[in-house]
């Protein structure tokens, strides 16, 4: 099954976290966003704010239509057993389509700090090939042999016993 557009493109990524708006979540659930609000009020013992948070003045600004709570996937399963039988339906369809969207999201992000990574191995090998110092390699590498007062502490030792036995 794949994740809905509408719920991956309303997905939010706050707090290190994947969450709803409160007003995405109650219109999903066929909810006035105020109904919502009241039922969550109505048993604050069983929303933690780990699960079902207010958002912040700073995170209002960058995000549209400006929600007052994001719900997380545990938040929004949370819900079950409040609403009606009608609209927990529409709850247990949303789920799994939230935890896809979820998934989409942890995966993308994945991917783009392996891209980040790789680019920056690229730009160094860039550098190296064209001559440019780089920060943290050294820059005498000579080739040869190198003196015992320049090997690695107990190299020394380790070789001498090996030639004993």
């Amino acid at each position: 099954m794949s994740a809905p557009v509408e719920i991956l493109s309303r997905l939010l990524w706050i707090r290190d976290a994947a969450a709803l708006p409160d007003g995405v979540l109650a219109g999903q659930l066929g909810l006035e966003p105020k109904a919502l609000t009241a039922l969550v009020k109505a048993h604050p013992g069983r929303f933690p704010e780990t699960l079902v948070f207010h958002l912040t003045a700073e995170e209002r600004q960058k995000i549209p239509d400006a929600p007052v709570r994001a719900f997380t996937e545990a938040g929004a399963a949370l819900l079950a057993g409040l609403v009606e039988k009608d609209k927990e339906a529409a709850l247990f369809t949303l789920l799994p389509a939230f935890a896809e969207a979820r998934h989409v999201l942890t995966a993308q992000a994945q991917v783009s700090m392996r891209v980040a990574a790789v680019e920056q191995k690229l730009e160094m090998v860039m550098k190296m090939l064209q001559g440019e110092e780089i920060e943290g390699a050294s820059k005498d590498r000579s080739i040869g042999f190198v003196a015992e007062e320049d090997l690695p502490k107990g190299l020394k030792a380790r070789q001498r016993t090996a030639r004993k036995a």
